[in-house]
């Protein structure tokens, strides 16, 4: 536990280092987590094989992710991530028919998948913190980490009825009820902050409730995708490399499957 606390910390400390200057600081560590949650999703999907090097499918993700990201130094705007997504698949393809029959459809399609489901949905950020007020608002998607303590406790104090017994057997409705709560009140706590000394707007409070609410049932279920493939592929973590965590995708799935959710619902509603 207090390996777990204190990596903890660090990586508050960390996030405040990038998500508070922005610019290619941000992108650049968004980057570089990228291109780690890539590797761990490949390995756990058996794209790449455990203790051999990288091979050419999964080059062709690498590349895509750098190229990715280089865009978006020139073009601010999640339209233009159509390029990357084509771009990927393509490359992606190509390699698989080329090659044929080094790699299986299945691998083609999972590598496919691990560039959608971790560098495009990360990207994200980096485009809430471009925005108005995207100081604050880049901070949102974090909220997830808020909502699987919350729904850790209330799980532990109320939890009697199981949420998804085969996938999660821990998991309990009433924990999942104090999750979405306690999202909700740091995100009305957070409002009223915003209101009282940035946008003078009561609007605010409620904004960053419906955001909260809805991020954490999405931030949930991201939380549970990540169990349900590591169930489907015999894995406990996805890595190893935060101590007292597991891997990039252990502590971030959920950051990183509701954010692009957060990011829309910031565009609809400020």
């Amino acid at each position: 536990m207090k390996t777990r606390v204190i990596s903890g910390i660090i990586i508050a400390l960390v996030l405040a280092g990038v998500l508070i200057p922005g610019g290619y600081i941000l992108l650049g560590a968004l980057l570089v987590v990228s291109l780690i949650g890539y590797f761990e999703m490949t390995r756990a999907l058996g794209v790449h094989e455990e203790g051999k090097k990288c091979n050419a499918l999964e080059a062709c993700g690498y590349i895509a992710i750098v190229i990715h990201y280089v865009q978006m130094i020139f073009v601010e705007d999640y339209k233009y991530f159509i390029f990357s997504v084509m771009f990927a698949f393509f490359l992606i393809m190509v390699c698989y028919v080329l090659t044929f029959p080094k790699y299986t459809s299945v691998q083609a399609i999972y590598c496919f998948f691990s560039f959608l489901y971790v560098p495009i949905n990360l990207s994200f950020i980096y485009l809430l913190r471009i925005r108005h007020l995207g100081i604050y608002f880049a901070w949102i998607p974090f909220i997830a980490w808020i909502c699987d303590t919350c729904a850790y406790f209330a799980g532990r104090a109320f939890g009697k009825h199981k949420l998804v017994p085969i996938l999660s057997p821990k998991k309990t409705v009433e924990g999942a009820i104090g999750g979405t709560l306690g999202a909700v009140a740091v995100g009305a706590i957070f409002g009223y902050l915003l209101y009282s000394n940035v946008t003078h707007n009561i609007g605010t409070i409620y904004v960053l409730m419906i955001i909260t609410f809805v991020g954490s049932i999405i931030s949930q279920l991201g939380d549970l995708l990540a169990s349900g493939i590591k169930r489907n592929h015999n894995i406990k973590d996805y890595g190893h490399i935060i101590p007292g965590h597991g891997g990039i995708m252990d502590r971030f799935d959920s950051v990183i499957f509701v954010t692009p959710v957060i990011y829309f619902l910031a565009v609809i509603l400020t």
